[in-house]
């Protein structure tokens, strides 16, 4: 069978580079206003749900709000979509990633309902869409190697996790904590789990799920081992100690 070329992923960077110098050109040519009205207008919240604006759900996915914003989804996007395009093929790259995308937003409206965001802040950016790739991709080829985030080729599944993790913990951080940040640690989440669900449907994510449970068993018991072989030490050292001095 002839290898997919993942010219629909590349074409969606194109997209996004394309917007995001319109942006620049519009702050450049009618101010700062005109960026923060695109914001307001065409971002994700509460707010222009409540207004009947329901096509942010998907607007909202095309802005970014500075370059290193823009890159960091670009660079993610060209490693993560580039493996679920050649694995999945076109139609199912767009349903994960839009699908993702939307559930993303989702969960930023039950979060904010429920009081833990702004209903008037817009949320911006491809990330929740991205995150459904990293979701799906790491449970359909877990063991794919890509060269990301430092250019050292590194297995696709352990990225994914780091991802993931990384991101947990930042959104429980954030809610327990109070800590204000402005990124949507749960548009992400969101993302991501929408995305491991499509790649539970994969007839080969068994193996992908198996490596994950792994990983996950041992990134858990691994500090309860360091603590005991730590208290074996102790006591062999009181053993020690107790023989030295007769």
């Amino acid at each position: 069978m002839e290898k997919r070329k993942p010219n629909l992923t590349y074409s969606l960077i194109i997209i996004f580079a394309t917007i995001f110098l319109f942006q620049i050109y519009s702050s450049i040519a009618y101010g700062e206003q005109s960026i923060n009205w695109l914001f307001n207008r065409y971002g994700f919240s509460l707010n222009n749900i409540l207004e009947g604006n329901l096509e942010v759900f998907l607007t909202s996915v095309f802005l970014h709000g500075d370059l290193s914003h823009l890159l960091m989804n670009m660079i993610a996007l060209f490693f993560f979509g580039r493996v679920i395009e050649k694995e999945l093929g076109r139609k199912k790259f767009l349903l994960i990633f839009f699908v993702s995308a939307i559930v993303g937003n989702f969960a930023v409206l039950t979060m904010t309902l429920l009081g833990y965001g702004s209903a008037i802040i817009p949320t911006i950016g491809a990330s929740a869409a991205i995150f459904g790739l990293v979701g799906t991709s790491m449970l359909v080829k877990p063991f794919e190697f890509i060269f990301y985030p430092y250019l050292v080729p590194v297995p696709l599944i352990l990225v994914a996790l780091l991802y993931a993790l990384y991101n947990i913990a930042e959104f429980f951080v954030s809610i327990t904590v109070g800590v204000t940040t402005n990124v949507s640690y749960i548009s992400h989440i969101g993302g991501l789990l929408t995305g491991m669900v499509f790649g539970s449907r994969h007839k080969n994510s068994k193996r992908g799920l198996i490596v994950l449970l792994i990983i996950i068993l041992l990134m858990v018991l691994t500090p309860f081992a360091m603590i005991f072989f730590n208290y074996l030490e102790f006591f062999n050292y009181i053993d020690f100690i107790s023989w030295a001095l007769g």
